[in-house]
């Protein structure tokens, strides 16, 4: 008789079993499945920017450099409750065969005191020690901004020539 009831027991445990891993089956791998392809989609985006952003090198013939004329004497963030500045030139380096170049190129002397406002506005965000650490940073967002102004990119690099902290 022990021998029916432990044989029944265990029948009772393998249909139980396969109840709930039919219940895990039917709610856990439909859900799976749509994190995978989400992912996968996610996966393609990012693979499609990193193609997008594959940019030809511009030859040196092609880059005219525009020098703003004047330089630039830019405050910047206090530290110790001592002022420092930096004075610097300022020159852009602009893509000669770039479709916006013929209508971009004599637009820079015009707008001159913008783009030394840009200039000044992001040295200005900087302390004295940060400015040579991040100085590629200050570029890339000066440069930025610029591209933003003339809703342009063929304005390829922004250059500090003469740079002198104190």
């Amino acid at each position: 008789m022990k021998k029916n009831i432990l044989t029944i027991i265990i029948l009772a445990m393998t249909l139980v079993n396969m109840v709930l891993s039919a219940v895990i089956i039917f709610t856990i791998v439909p859900t799976a499945n749509k994190t995978n392809n989400l992912v996968s989609k996610v996966a393609q985006i990012i693979d499609l920017e990193v193609e997008t952003e594959e940019v030809k090198p511009i030859s040196v013939s092609d880059i005219n450099i525009h020098e703003i004329p004047e330089k630039l004497t830019i405050n910047l963030k206090r530290t110790n409750n001592i002022n420092h500045y930096a004075v610097l030139n300022v020159s852009l380096s602009v893509n000669k065969v770039h479709e916006d170049a013929e209508t971009i190129e004599p637009l820079i002397e015009v707008h001159a005191n913008e783009i030394k406002e840009i200039v000044t506005e992001e040295f200005s965000k900087y302390a004295i020690d940060e400015v040579m650490t991040k100085k590629d940073e200050i570029k890339e967002q000066a440069l930025t901004r610029i591209q933003d102004h003339f809703h342009s990119d063929c304005i390829v690099n922004v250059s500090f020539g003469n740079m002198v902290l104190q």
